[in-house]
């Protein structure tokens, strides 16, 4: 039963007189005591005319419960908040999704002031799939000299399967030192994920050498130190390292699509791989690397593996690449429209209807003849190969050519909740973090609107099981402590809710980022990077798209940019970076729904680095405001505190271009009694209460003169 809010103000505030006049009347002149007790009588006379009506009338939904919820904050902390806990991904191709201006070189003014604005403090880059065929050498150096790049390579799902052909080469133009240039104009640290599914050992450490190693007076001239790549990158202008300390080997490993060479038969292990369990082929190939094979596959063509890329159009000196190098020399069969052409040392030797081939193992090169020295394959015909990819280095290889470049850096490996890959590591062989991504993912998008956000809601809890049983895990196979990094995370980008295919924008997507990020703060994750930072949502088949349209905290294209309720939660979130995370308990706070097993409201206490308290609290729940009691029992908070509060008109508001502040924060003031206040937080909303130490009473005071200011 709900109350109208007039009778609950009054209830709030009588209940405050009697408590007052009942633990202390004696101070009370007694004509007060005797206007207290007079206003007690009306006050029951009143409330039992009333009662009746105010139980049988329906409130607007909007309105505070009857129960009232208690929040009580502990002095015991939990840890800190790490600052890297406030970061998003951002991806590499399309002039990352609308942010970067290439005409200017230069990410747009308005995208970086955003970045500073919400406090993101770490970036992931190239991306999670789009990492998977980065090929990061080709995208440094000036822009024209710049070479392609396969924005997702042979992935699971691919972007010309959804939804256009938007598979094929796309320019290098945000490259590492945009990516790093970015970092040091925001502040934040950088997460790079190299290349494992088609890259090298080598090409990993180099990646590493070329951001993060300390420019030298004598640089060396051989490419596998370190000074060598630490002088090109002087040479194209960034003689500082960036500040990248985090480095994921590949993305999502674990996941059939991001296999890579792993997807072939398996021919041979690495030399250190133990004896590989039956079924986990994949996984000790990834520990140990290895070699595989694959039967005749479609080839593509330089930074292009759209099916088209595989067909001849009748030119001579033709070149394709096939999809897994290196290439086992003396493996690799080439077949012409079906029928097989031979390999040779040199195409100037073939006559003009010779079906000959040459090949580059290392980059899987096959070069095909200009019908005077070698036939030209018909137009039309496709090209395939059957062939051995390896060796490979497995994480084991990367983990030591990576750090033989910076020791300080942290190398993450990517099998996320893989047992196996951890029992096969043991505590023999190193890593400095584990990646894990955890994405909401409702099975009913066929629910109501309603019944689906209030379903959203339980994932939170249960990934923080996840989180919690994996750090277990960890802990009792390599004997330490190995932090566990959330590099993405979020509702996952499909399917949508079929009441609402643009619902990855609303605000409920935002209290979901919200009860997520609060999940990770209580396990004491040191990094975490939601998915995605912008896109460009409102312009339909604008060149600028990629997988991920609809999940923008920050939506462009460039020049002007709307941050979308994910990044306002972000940006509230990111005040508690490096607070001392304080335990604080709930009680009356009933589930969302009668079949939902999660909270209403969401809550996490923190004393930031300035000695204030901040209070921040979710209320998930799309229809109703609730009434609580916070109570800060050992903790001297209290005064004029700062109020911001995230809100809309509904839980799948969001913003656009005609109502860029639909959905906004607001900030005001309010006087916060130490010890205990009450306080509504309304129906799907983020509200952040920054309480400042209370002073001692002779401070305070100001000789009778009144509280000081906040």
């Amino acid at each position: 039963m709900r109350r109208y809010r007039g009778l609950s103000r009054f209830g709030a505030w009588l209940r405050r007189v009697e408590l007052r006049f009942l633990a202390d009347p004696e101070p009370l002149p007694k004509r007060r005591r005797s206007v207290a007790v007079a206003t007690l009588l009306l006050a029951v006379l009143l409330i039992g005319l009333w009662a009746p009506v105010a139980g049988a009338a329906v409130a607007p939904p909007d309105e505070a419960p009857g129960a009232i919820t208690e929040l009580a904050i502990g002095p015991q902390s939990l840890g800190t908040v790490s600052k890297y806990l406030f970061g998003a991904n951002l991806l590499w191709a399309y002039d990352e999704e609308g942010a970067f201006d290439a005409a200017d070189d230069n990410f747009y003014p308005a995208f970086v002031d955003s970045l500073k604005r919400l406090g993101i403090t770490s970036l992931r880059y190239p991306g999670g799939t789009d990492s998977d065929s980065f090929n990061w050498q080709r995208a440094v150096g000036p822009l024209r000299d710049r070479l392609d790049n396969e924005p997702y390579g042979m992935q699971y799902t691919r972007v010309s399967d959804i939804c256009c052909d938007l598979d094929g080469p796309a320019p290098s133009a945000v490259g590492p030192d945009e990516f790093g240039h970015l970092l040091a104009e925001t502040g934040a640290i950088g997460n790079i994920v190299v290349n494992f599914a088609t890259g090298t050992t080598q090409e990993a450490a180099d990646f590493v050498a070329y951001m993060t190693a300390p420019e030298s007076k004598h640089p060396s001239s051989n490419p596998g130190e370190a000074s060598y790549w630490a002088a090109l990158r002087a040479r194209n202008g960034h003689p500082a390292p960036y500040n990248v300390p985090y480095w994921e080997v590949g993305n999502e490993q674990f996941f059939p699509g991001q296999y890579g060479w792993r997807s072939g038969a398996v021919v041979s292990f690495g030399p250190h791989s133990p004896a590989c369990p039956p079924g986990q082929a994949a996984t000790c190939l990834y520990a140990f690397g290895g070699t595989t094979y694959f039967a005749p596959q479609p080839v593509g063509t330089f930074a292009d593996e759209l099916k088209s890329a595989s067909y001849s159009d009748g030119e001579g000196h033709q070149v394709f690449y096939v999809y897994f190098p290196p290439v086992v020399p003396g493996s690799l069969s080439v077949y012409v429209a079906g029928k097989p052409w031979s390999e040779v040392a040199n195409l100037a030797a073939a006559g003009p209807r010779a079906r000959v081939f040459t090949l580059t193992p290392i980059n899987g090169a096959i070069r095909f003849g200009n019908d005077v020295h070698g036939e030209i394959p018909p137009r039309g015909a496709k090209i395939e190969a059957s062939y051995e990819s390896g060796p490979h280095g497995g994480f084991v290889e990367f983990y030591d050519a990576m750090k033989a470049m910076n020791p300080n850096i942290h190398v993450c490996e990517s099998e996320e909740t893989n047992t196996a890959f951890l029992q096969m590591m043991g505590t023999r062989y190193r890593y400095d973090c584990v990646e894990l991504h955890e994405y909401a993912k409702p099975t009913d998008i066929d629910a109501s609107m309603t019944q689906y956000e209030e379903g959203l809601m339980a994932f939170p809890g249960q990934e923080g099981a996840v989180l919690g049983a994996l750090q277990a895990e960890i802990r009792q196979y390599s004997g330490r402590d190995v932090p566990v990094v959330l590099t993405e995370y979020g509702q996952l980008v499909t399917p949508m809710p079929k009441a609402d295919p643009e619902f990855n924008l609303s605000l409920d997507e935002g209290l979901l980022i919200g009860a997520q990020l609060e999940e990770w703060a209580e396990h004491g994750v040191p990094l975490a990077e939601k998915y995605l930072l912008d896109s460009v949502p409102f312009l339909g088949t604008y060149p600028y798209v990629g997988l991920s349209t609809y999940s923008a905290m920050l939506a462009g294209p460039g020049p002007n940019f709307l941050v979308e309720p994910t990044g306002e939660v972000l940006g509230l979130m990111s005040h508690l970076a490096g607070a001392q995370l304080l335990r604080i308990s709930t009680a009356d706070d009933p589930p969302i729904s009668p079949d939902v097993n999660a909270p209403d409201l969401w809550a996490m206490a923190a004393v930031t680095p300035k000695g204030v308290l901040d209070l921040l609290v979710i209320n998930a729940s799309p229809i109703t405001s609730i009434r609580a009691n916070v109570f800060t029992a050992g903790l001297a908070y209290g005064g004029r505190a700062r109020v911001l509060v995230l809100d809309g008109p509904g839980p799948t508001s969001f913003n656009t271009p005609s109502q860029p502040g639909l959905v906004d924060t607001q900030a005001t003031t309010a006087e916060i009694t130490s010890g205990e206040f009450s306080w509504t937080f309304p129906a799907h909303s983020v509200s952040l209460l920054e309480l400042p130490p209370q002073l001692p009473e002779f401070l305070a005071d100001g000789g009778g003169r009144g509280r000081t200011s906040f």
